[in-house]
């Protein structure tokens, strides 16, 4: 009974012996080019995960900076995939990172349309204080009409710069990736100085301007 059993356990060892002994395949180049590619694919996505904590994802509207460089991160990634022609891998990380960054993107749609509307608004309160400043009789204006005018364009500037225009440039530079789906927007976001021009001049161009925007 002892020679079989030390047969099997000289078997066993030889067995290991060989496994040990066999070495893994060699990889290719194609392989070794796949992976390395992979790698550098990594570094943007990884730094763009890492800026959006729960804390930015729960408030994307106060930390549009951040999806901005995220959103570059993830353009980055899949230039590196295109640029080495590595189609049809399904890169968990890019994945994740285009999910979070596709849901803001009601969000963001909700914002613009809430911060153009607010530059209608803005616009036609000018108008309106313009009107007014024009329209006092003559002996009322004196010399300080032109000068009205020109501190109430300056307030105005200001106020929708800081209010609006900021926020919506960041907005279009986060949708841009989205012209199939958000066109109209992103254009009327791109030409609202021209159109605000437009309700300057023409009485009722806001409401035209306003449903356009609710339209969206």
């Amino acid at each position: 009974m002892v020679k079989p059993i030390w047969r099997k356990i000289v078997l066993v060892c030889c067995v290991q012996l060989l496994m040990a002994c066999q070495q893994e395949p060699a990889k290719t180049d194609a392989m070794l080019f796949r992976e390395a590619t992979i790698t550098k694919a990594q570094v943007p996505l990884d730094k763009a995960l890492k800026i959006l904590t729960p804390e930015v994802q729960n408030q994307p509207m106060a930390n549009l900076d951040s999806f901005i460089v995220a959103n570059q991160g993830l353009r980055d990634a899949r230039q590196v995939y295109a640029n080495n022609n590595i189609t049809h891998y399904q890169d968990n990380k890019l994945n994740e990172l285009e999910g979070i960054i596709h849901a803001v993107e009601p969000e963001l749609v909700s914002q613009a349309k809430e911060l153009l509307n607010q530059t209608v608004d803005k616009t036609v309160e000018l108008r309106t204080e313009i009107e007014e400043a024009k329209n006092q009789p003559y002996s009322a204006r004196g010399n300080d009409t032109a000068q009205l005018v020109e501190f109430l364009g300056k307030q105005y500037n200001q106020d929708v710069k800081e209010c609006c225009l900021k926020q919506l440039s960041q907005i279009d530079q986060l949708l841009k990736d989205k012209t199939k789906e958000h066109r109209a927007l992103i254009i009327l976001i791109r030409s609202i100085n021209q159109e605000l021009a437009q309700v300057i001049k023409q009485k009722d161009y806001a409401q035209k301007l306003k449903n356009q925007i609710q339209a969206f």
